[in-house]
């Protein structure tokens, strides 16, 4: 366990306000160029020595910040000190955004930003010393960290009140920031003047920054939307998921070609049989007759029948009976098909089939034969055409077991995609707008 030792911190050193005369503590004199005072909100620039020159008053905070300066804490197994609270707003809009500077003894600062509830750490080259390799385009894009950062953001940041030390002038520093997101990182490019500079923010839980700093979670303001650089529950699912469900897929397939190399499939016989028609009371009926045996040798079998006539503008039904010659136990089967074709408004058309497919499953080892009752609307229907396969392949089985497998990671991606077009609304930028 990671434990804080205060005097990693340079000590503090008092003075007292040109304006109120309040005393004021300043942790860091070496980098303190600003301050401003707590009590009347003057602000106060370090000249020589303890002493500092009254250069104006600011306006009074906005609101209370939640973590207190003079604050410690631990986020990453790095002690920060809590030095200055900012309230900041996007130039020429409604925007407002809260910052809390972060002092580290041993690497410098580093900024928890709070927007809507949403929490992110923003670090420089001192944490991140690959940061200096970024070298500056204008493209769309940044790569790192192996990531795709894609343009989020572009804005000028304005100072509307602020508690605090400071190492630059906070309201006469220009500055023009440019956003790229990667969830739930973000690369904050800004430019001073001619000069770029990279940082790199990380989306933080406001439980996580409470236990760092020690404070009541339920005092943290609640969220609104969803966050620039807010990390989808349902995108690490997806990800998971699918390479989980590829790897399943690849499963069932693999077991569907075992089971038919095992078992292969084998055909009993297809063979063509005339039908004999009988004149009843003026009605046409077609007699019923049986197919020659045939032998099942596996202890269990399903089998495919295929029955097939060449129907024109009409219909064929036939029901089967397969019958066990030893002990006689039947399966019975019922299969119909129709077609019909014509030509209208210059443009021929056809629907139905001219066959029909029906399968039994465990069929038991044996000598059969099947009881064929067929019936026509066409009374000049002669031929019918039988084949008979057992150990079929079940394809169609196999690909519903497929399909069973992709729904729910189509739903996280539905939900992953849904959440991605939210956050991306709050972006000019956005990949779903064209």
């Amino acid at each position: 366990m990671t434990t804080l030792s205060l005097s990693s911190f340079p000590a503090t050193i008092y003075v007292n306000c040109k304006q109120c005369a309040k005393e004021i503590n300043v942790h860091h004199l070496a980098d303190c160029d600003f301050m401003i005072c707590p009590a009347c909100n003057a602000y106060l620039e370090h000249t020589i020595g303890n002493e500092f020159q009254l250069k104006r008053t600011l306006n009074k905070l906005e609101f209370t910040p939640v973590i207190k300066v003079d604050a410690i804490g631990i986020i990453d197994e790095e002690e920060f000190k809590v030095i200055a609270y900012l309230e900041k707003r996007e130039k020429g809009t409604s925007y407002k955004w809260r910052e809390y500077i972060l002092f580290s003894y041993k690497k410098g600062y580093a900024t928890l930003s709070e927007f809507d509830g949403h929490w992110s750490i923003i670090k420089g080259r001192e944490f991140f010393t690959d940061l200096a390799d970024l070298t500056d385009g204008h493209s769309t894009n940044v790569r790192y960290l192996n990531s795709d950062f894609h343009l989020f953001n572009k804005y000028t940041p304005e100072t509307i009140a602020a508690v605090g030390e400071f190492g630059e002038d906070i309201l006469t520093t220009k500055i023009k920031a440019v956003e790229f997101v990667s969830a739930p990182f973000m690369l904050v490019k800004e430019k001073q003047g001619q000069k770029f500079i990279y940082y790199l923010g990380e989306y933080l839980e406001p439980k996580k920054i409470a236990e760092a700093f020690k404070i009541d979670v339920n005092t943290f303001p609640n969220r609104i939307g969803i966050g620039a650089i807010q990390p989808s529950k349902y995108l690490d699912r997806w990800n998971s998921l699918f390479t989980i469900t590829g790897l399943a897929i690849i499963g069932v397939l693999l077991i569907h070609l075992l089971i038919g190399y095992l078992k292969p499939e084998k055909e009993l016989f297809y063979e063509s049989f005339q039908l004999a028609h009988n004149e009843v009371n003026g009605n046409n009926t077609i007699k019923s007759f049986a197919t020659p045996s045939f032998e099942i040798t596996d202890n269990s079998s399903n089998l495919e029948f295929y029955i097939s006539s060449a129907v024109t503008d009409n219909w064929l039904e036939a029901s089967m009976v397969l019958v066990n010659e030893l002990d006689n136990r039947t399966w019975e089967v019922s299969k119909g098909f129709e077609y019909y074709s014509g030509y209208e408004d210059g443009a021929s058309w056809s629907e139905g089939e001219r066959y029909a497919e029906v399968m039994l499953s465990n069929i038991p080892k044996g000598k059969y034969h099947i009881n064929i009752y067929p019936y026509s609307g066409d009374p000049n229907r002669d031929i019918l055409l039988i084949k008979v396969t057992a150990n079929a392949s079940m394809w169609r089985n196999t690909l519903l077991t497929c399909l069973a497998l992709c729904l729910y990671p189509a739903y996280c991606w539905y939900r992953m995609r849904n959440f991605e077009k939210k956050r991306w609304d709050n972006s000019n930028y956005s990949p779903f707008v064209s």
